[in-house]
């Protein structure tokens, strides 16, 4: 088995990516050339990485610990920032917060190769500017030194999560995350369409709710969109008229959400440029579908993932009790195909990002042990490539791990067609070979 993976790994992974364009031909054997946990004695969570032009990786989070890998700056959680050569050492370790709970959910490498995070902030000290109450959208630039440049807030007076930070084709950033408008002071702009904040009109618990920055990461405009029930959005990208769709998933059934199949749905969200409502489109069936991850494919058109527990709707060849469930939608946001992908217990799909042409790489965990899937303990990472035809399964499915509970949770390709995974960890045996104290950091790096 192993050996038919390596094959098709030698033989698709990379082969074409137009940014591997130097590298030696079938030279990916996906295999493990290191890996390394990280971490101390409490809480040490992972949430997103970017390959560095060296070749490494910076790794983001947030921490409880104050031992071990991290020394932390303030108190209670702390948004956990590390650098790694290419080799697996570590150049740094950081964390910024102020004096409440900080938290690192999205980085990424800006065009004047620094890096932006994104998160939130109880906070209003030290390392961040202000707070509106209880937690803000917290924008963080930083250097390749891990030096603090700017960093931001944005939000209202109760809870405001900043889960993903996009740089827009003209140098400004689009956030998304979501806001519970128990209060309406704070940030002001405009409002999405049909919304009368200003009047005193909310919706429910949460919003998709999406803030324009410009360079600097100075406010531009707000929008925001969902029901009475939950709303969450996970992912965003920008689309061919430089406007942005937004994915995750709801549960309501009324303002802007229409189509609910039943409990939480896939939910795309798609605006133009200045924040103008193209389409809104849910997608499942009738037990819980959420959605965790997008990217653009080479076709104009878009790949959705994420977790799916139904068995009817949208849902065409359900696998087990949760399955990865990928949907491949048109620019007008036209279901064009669907696919599930796991075994008979449960498999969830964290993130996809492209690695070659037509070639996506997708990162979640596992519980089976059957339809090809090897486990090794309680949940295992999971990892497969896919393209964008209709009449494909998986090029390869891998698994990776310890016997105890491991999660992944995001990839980063680097230019010379290696890749890394990060996520969490509680193993101390098998692909990691210490654990520090309860979750820990893991990366690993294929070649």
């Amino acid at each position: 088995m192993h050996k038919y993976f390596y094959f098709l790994l030698v033989a698709v992974l990379f082969s074409s990516c137009e940014s591997n364009e130097g590298a030696s031909e079938n030279s990916f054997k996906g295999s493990i050339a290191w890996s390394k946990t990280m971490g101390g004695s409490l809480q040490d969570k992972t949430t997103s990485a970017v390959a560095t032009p060296d070749g490494g990786l910076i790794v983001v989070g947030y921490t409880q610990s104050n031992n071990g890998d991290v020394i932390k700056n303030y108190d209670l959680y702390d948004v956990w920032v590390t650098r790694m050569d290419k080799n697996g050492a570590v150049i740094w370790n950081k964390t910024f917060g102020g004096s409440d709970n900080d938290y690192g959910y999205s980085i990424i490498r800006t065009f004047d190769n620094n890096y932006v995070i994104a998160g939130y902030s109880g906070s209003a000290d030290y390392d961040v500017s202000s707070n509106e109450g209880m937690h803000d959208f917290y924008i963080l630039k930083i250097n390749e030194n891990g030096d603090k440049l700017w960093s931001k807030s944005y939000g209202f007076s109760s809870h405001d999560h900043a889960h993903k930070i996009i740089q827009m084709r003209d140098g400004g950033f689009f956030v998304a995350g979501f806001a519970d408008y128990s209060g309406l002071s704070g940030q002001g702009g405009d409002n999405g369409e049909g919304h009368q904040m200003g009047k005193g009109v909310l919706h429910g618990v949460g919003e998709f709710f999406g803030i324009r920055l410009d360079s600097n990461g100075d406010f531009k405009w707000y929008r925001y969109y969902g029901g009475m029930m939950n709303d969450r959005v996970n992912d965003v990208v920008e689309n061919e008229d430089g406007g942005v769709m937004m994915v995750g998933y709801t549960e309501s059934t009324d303002f802007d959400v229409e189509g609910n199949r039943g409990s939480y749905d896939y939910w795309v969200v798609n605006i133009d440029f200045e924040g103008h409502l193209h389409w809104k489109k849910t997608f499942g069936g009738s037990d819980i579908d959420q959605a965790f991850g997008i990217v653009k494919t080479e076709f104009n058109s878009y790949l959705i993932v994420g977790q799916s527990n139904s068995v009817d709707g949208d849902i065409s060849n359900p696998k087990g009790n949760a399955d990865v469930w990928v949907i491949h939608i048109n620019h007008h946001g036209d279901l064009l195909w669907d696919k599930s992908f796991g075994g008979s217990q449960f498999e969830s799909a964290n993130g996809i990002k492209r690695v070659g042409y037509n070639q996506y790489a997708i990162i979640g965990h596992s519980r089976s042990s059957d339809a090809e899937i090897v486990n090794n303990g309680q949940n295992d990472i999971f990892l497969l490539q896919i393209d964008a035809n209709a009449n494909t399964s998986a090029h390869w499915i891998k698994t990776f791990g310890g016997t105890s509970f491991d999660f992944g949770v995001d990839v980063a390709p680097t230019d010379d067609g290696k890749l890394y995974l990060v996520g969490d960890t509680q193993s101390n045996n098998l692909n990691f070979a210490e654990n520090k104290g309860m979750n820990d950091r893991f990366v690993i790096k294929l070649e």
